[in-house]
């Protein structure tokens, strides 16, 4: 696909339901999700809730990725500390998240745990998700987006941080100046948690 057929702009009110559709069927399939929901359709249900909760409210930007006023895309990018869940926050979500996991909020906090213990309690922009929808991936949209994503954190002259569970994934964020800083295992899944230095620090 040729990349400057692409928008990329903020998500408006009108298009929550179908940004967090979007990255649902996109993060539904990987690994981490699906320990989670045990199940791809119980997956897709669960992570469009999720979605559609933490991209409606703030703090975090929301950027969309389109081609002919059509969402192909998604991408989030908080800054630090505010990419960390307060309390209040935790307890807003908590109630559609019980509905929606049923018998797994335990499996949840557990695997959340595990990926909070891991995030750098120093400044930085957070990214997550970076989604792509399934029938759009491997056209360079990703990359427009993570490209996006890395001008606005060095024009703020700030780092920034990502975990992933799909090995394939930290070669692209490689190819974008971000380094395995850590590993671990949640719910059975290989977890990467990766970091970008301000731009003063590249050599």
């Amino acid at each position: 696909m040729d990349t400057e057929q692409i928008s990329i702009e903020p998500l408006k009110g009108e298009e929550l339901r179908e940004a967090a559709k979007v990255a649902a069927r996109a993060m539904a399939p990987t690994p981490f999700p699906m320990a989670l929901f045990q199940g791809q359709q119980d997956s897709e249900r669960g992570m469009e809730t999720l979605f559609g909760i933490t991209f409606g409210r703030p703090p975090g930007k929301v950027l969309l990725a389109k081609k002919d006023d059509q969402v192909i895309g998604v991408m989030r990018m908080v800054e630090w500390p505010h990419c960390q869940l307060s309390l209040t926050q935790a307890l807003w979500i908590l109630p559609a998240m019980l509905v929606t996991l049923k018998g797994g909020a335990i499996r949840m906090l557990r695997g959340r745990s595990i990926w909070e213990k891991h995030h750098p309690k120093k400044p930085h922009y957070h990214l997550d998700p970076l989604a792509v929808a399934p029938e759009m991936q491997g056209q360079g949209i990703g990359s427009s987006l993570l490209r996006h994503f890395c001008e606005h954190v060095d024009q703020a002259k700030q780092a920034a941080y990502l975990g992933t569970d799909r090995p394939e994934n930290v070669r692209l964020y490689e190819r974008f100046g971000f380094s395995v800083i850590g590993k671990a295992t949640a719910l059975g899944v290989r977890i990467y948690f990766m970091w970008r230095p301000p731009p003063q620090d590249v050599h």
